[in-house]
């Protein structure tokens, strides 16, 4: 049994590190406890079967052991429908919002990316860990309250445009305030635009007013951003966006979260795609802000 365990775990873990690009021994880590436990438990069901079996009870009372066995089944079924639930629930937010606004189609999922990369640098849990990305995931779905004409215009915002944008924030914690089970992302959403010294928005908290999911969101979003073609600017290189990340840490970003991304992004690398087709790119021009954060 405790070899089965060490290669299912050896074979799974190696699949889920290529895959998620991270050390092996972070992606083999409580991985052989969690396949023990069930293996366990079924062997020793088995083993009571076996014995029940050849008792003066006979096999009336070895097939008693399965009645707990199909309880747990189901249960355990009854979990991964909901996990796929969930997963359909946040699927459809998401395409929603890259349906209304095209030039963007992707930085949803990259923003849960970065996002997961920076808590797992940070040696957050599985779950925070999930969190997170859901955070990323979902942190611009109020956009679906602003005008696709604002998303979508080519050039700076006028003071009034700029305002109507900065509500999206508002229209997303709406949008997702009774989802229970998306927990701290839900104040990410809401905070993701704030900035550490109180120029943000909407509530214009700082420090550590500001939840640090959001700190998180914060730093995976403008990085994103930053990196990606937009139709009122162009693609930087990763190594342009880590450097002004890096000058805006302690003033708009949390330098705990921008350290934890360079890390990150220097390890495990980053690949930026980009959004819109080449030829349409927009030319090459100051961006509307000089600040990371001013992205729509």
């Amino acid at each position: 049994m405790l070899a089965f365990c060490a290669v299912l775990t050896a074979l799974d873990g190696g699949m889920s590190a290529l895959a998620e690009r991270s050390p092996v021994r972070r992606a083999w880590r409580g991985l052989f406890a969690r396949s023990l436990a069930p293996i366990a438990v079924h062997g020793l069901a088995g083993l009571m079967m076996a014995v029940l079996w050849c008792s003066p009870y006979g096999p009336v009372a070895a097939l008693l052991v399965l009645l707990p066995m199909c309880v747990s089944w189901w249960v355990f079924a009854q979990y991964h429908r909901e996990r796929a639930a969930h997963q359909a629930t946040i699927r459809a937010l998401v395409q929603a919002v890259d349906i209304k606004d095209g030039y963007t189609r992707g930085h949803s999922e990259r923003v849960g990316q970065a996002s997961m990369m920076i808590a797992r640098e940070l040696g957050m849990d599985d779950e925070r860990i999930e969190v997170l990305r859901f955070a990323g995931i979902l942190h611009d779905v109020g956009k679906l309250g602003v005008p696709t004409r604002l998303l979508r215009k080519n050039g700076p915002l006028t003071p009034e445009e700029r305002r109507v944008i900065e509500l999206h924030p508002e229209y997303g914690h709406e949008m997702v305030r009774g989802i229970s089970f998306l927990g701290e992302a839900r104040a990410a959403v809401l905070h993701h635009h704030e900035r550490l010294d109180g120029s943000g928005y909407p509530y214009g908290l700082a420090g550590g007013q500001i939840p640090e999911s959001a700190r998180v969101v914060a730093v995976a979003d403008a990085f994103d951003a930053m990196t990606s073609n937009r139709c009122y600017s162009r693609a930087r290189p990763v190594s342009a966006a880590l450097g002004e990340l890096e000058k805006c840490a302690g003033s708009h970003f949390d330098p705990r979260m921008v350290t934890a991304l360079a890390r990150a992004v220097d390890q495990y690398g980053w690949h930026p795609a980009v959004t819109a087709d080449d030829a349409a790119a927009p030319p090459a021009r100051p961006p509307v802000s000089s600040a990371p954060g001013a992205h729509r």
